[in-house]
């Protein structure tokens, strides 16, 4: 589940400091006719990440702040680091940062069509944020771009800003994404309509789904028109209990961040649990080589999935147990050798028996996870287009007759 760009570990948390309010466009939540403060326009050396404190009474999706990242991500956009409202598991107020191209051509009638991506793993730590070095995933959007998509991406809750991101937890995800989106609406020249696609890669397949299964009730003013996630991390127990060391490190560290059972003790052994920190001082590669002289059978504690709650915290997580009113593509090549295949075969099951629109495609070009992104993503952007037209495509259906 490594992220598309591994330059997106590189950046910093920068140092500025914040500057006074300067009049911006209005913020623009889902929900709400109410008057809100105007946008913090911020200048190219300050400090978009240094969260106000405390944050201002506002909607979730309520852009706090923005800055202009030149050169431009994408030709024939402007691009934007953004600062908005979310909310945690808990309901506490939070910051998180973003990413969001502007199309330089107008806006159709009745507003652009919106595309929010859940992006891959780049790991935990706040400078391992997408936003910090904008690109990877928002480099595959430029015939959107062109066609006059507002395209927002999130960094996820915990990175960038403060806290420990919760790594494949799949609520907090789901309402970051939205949320960027929202934000995304109050930018100059944004012009929003109220049509949604949401998309998503390995980690970010699994925050599409999940962003997907929480949009009506999170944004119901939103029509999500269908969501395509590719090779996207599923079946929670699998991960947590077969994958390399790395991912469990980021994945045990990112449930203590949001659930307050979830003490990385009960999991990990204790020479493995004093080397947690590892999450906090690199990207994924770092954690990953962090923890690479670790024996397998000494980093899980064999009582594991009985001394806490890691089994059912895991299954709490997997996407495709609601069905959704819009229809979902999953996209998976049978080379992958990050996330098996078989786990999307898994997630199509518990789809189907739901009675989920689901249709899964196997890529069977031989490349592994991170050269199959690209084409996956065209497949997968390709089809989102076709939601967007007048007439759509009936959508297939991979689930039995």
């Amino acid at each position: 589940m490594v992220a598309l760009a591994a330059t997106a570990c590189s950046g910093s948390d920068g140092g500025a400091e914040a500057v006074s309010p300067t009049t911006g466009p209005a913020p623009r939540p889902s929900t709400t006719t109410t008057t809100l403060p105007p946008a913090q326009e911020l200048g190219a050396d300050d400090d978009l990440y240094a969260a106000p404190d405390p944050l201002p009474d506002v909607p979730h999706g309520t852009l706090l702040r923005y800055q202009q990242v030149t050169p431009t991500v994408v030709d024939g956009a402007s691009t934007y680091r953004i600062l908005y409202r979310s909310e945690s598991l808990e309901g506490d107020p939070i910051a998180v940062s973003g990413t969001v191209l502007v199309p330089d051509a107008p806006a159709p009638d009745g507003g652009r069509p919106l595309l929010t991506i859940a992006h891959g793993t780049t790991g935990i730590a706040d400078q391992c944020a997408p936003s910090k070095k904008p690109g990877s995933e928002l480099l595959l959007t430029a015939n959107q771009v062109a066609d006059g998509w507002l395209v927002a991406m999130s960094d996820y809750e915990g990175l960038g800003t403060p806290g420990r991101h919760p790594y494949l937890v799949g609520q907090s995800e789901g309402r970051s994404v939205i949320d960027a989106i929202l934000a995304a609406g109050a930018l100059p020249g944004a012009d929003p309509g109220d049509r949604l696609a949401i998309a998503g890669y390995s980690q970010g397949g699994h925050g599409a789904l999940w962003a997907n299964q929480v949009a009506g009730e999170w944004a119901p003013d939103l029509d999500v028109v269908g969501t395509f996630a590719g090779a996207p991390a599923t079946e929670m127990q699998v991960i947590l209990r077969a994958a390399p060391a790395g991912f469990q490190f980021l994945m045990v560290a990112g449930y203590a961040a949001a659930y307050p059972q979830a003490d990385p003790s009960t999991f990990l052994t204790p020479q493995a649990e004093n080397r947690l920190d590892a999450v906090d001082e690199g990207c994924a590669r770092d954690v990953f080589g962090a923890v690479s002289d670790l024996p397998r059978g000494e980093v899980v504690r064999p009582d594991a999935f009985d001394a806490g709650p890691w089994g059912e915290l895991a299954d709490e997580n997997d996407p495709g147990n609601v069905a959704t009113a819009d229809p979902i593509l999953v996209i998976h090549s049978d080379k992958d050798d990050v996330v098996p295949i078989t786990l999307s075969k898994f997630l199509l099951d518990r789809m189907c028996k739901v009675d989920q629109v689901v249709e899964r495609r196997v890529l069977t070009d031989g490349a592994g996870h991170t050269a199959a992104a690209p084409p996956a993503y065209r497949e997968g952007l390709a089809w989102l287009a076709d939601r967007f037209s007048d007439s759509p495509a009936e959508p297939v259906s991979s689930c039995p007759s």
